[in-house]
């Protein structure tokens, strides 16, 4: 079996067009690629993108490989992200993402799952003493993720946004 080949970016600030056509041709020439993590502030920064960004939750643009990202901050995130969470697809426990639309998955608070026969392991956000919704972890997830660091076996991959000091 081959190992598993993995793209990775940072901000995509909601320009999912030009994303999503880097991401193509890398797999064109370079491919191919079975999945890309996103680790930075995923939705647009302004209103002036989300007609662009909602073409791809809506299914009006296709998503080219499954696309798992962190980083749930930005214009338009308490609208789409809401509905994602009340989805009945997305409810219980599920460390491997929450589907918000075909081969897009948010990786939600902090989890860890296997990406392809990878380890993967996240947590999301900024520290919140409150119930922030979005953007925000709480004293759970980082207690669920000391949790699961306890387990037998390795991390191949942790990601992390904001970068944290250790």
């Amino acid at each position: 079996m081959a190992a598993p080949r993995i793209l990775i970016c940072g901000d995509a600030l909601g320009r999912l067009a030009q994303l999503f056509k880097r991401v193509s041709s890398v797999n064109k020439s370079a491919g191919p690629f079975d999945a890309l993590l996103c680790v930075g502030q995923f939705f647009p920064d302004s209103a002036d993108q989300l007609e662009e960004f909602n073409d791809y939750i809506e299914g009006r643009s296709k998503i080219p490989i499954p696309t798992y990202f962190i980083g749930d901050y930005g214009v338009g995130v308490v609208k789409v992200l809401s509905a994602v969470a009340k989805d009945s697809a997305n409810l219980g426990f599920k460390m491997d993402g929450l589907k918000v639309c075909e081969n897009l998955f948010w990786l939600r608070g902090s989890g860890k799952f296997l990406l392809h026969g990878l380890s993967v392991a996240y947590l999301s956000g900024k520290r919140s003493a409150s119930s922030q919704q979005f953007g925000a972890y709480s004293q759970d997830d980082v207690d669920s993720l000391r949790a699961l660091s306890e387990e037998p076996g390795i991390v191949d991959i942790f990601l992390t946004y904001p970068c944290y000091k250790l």
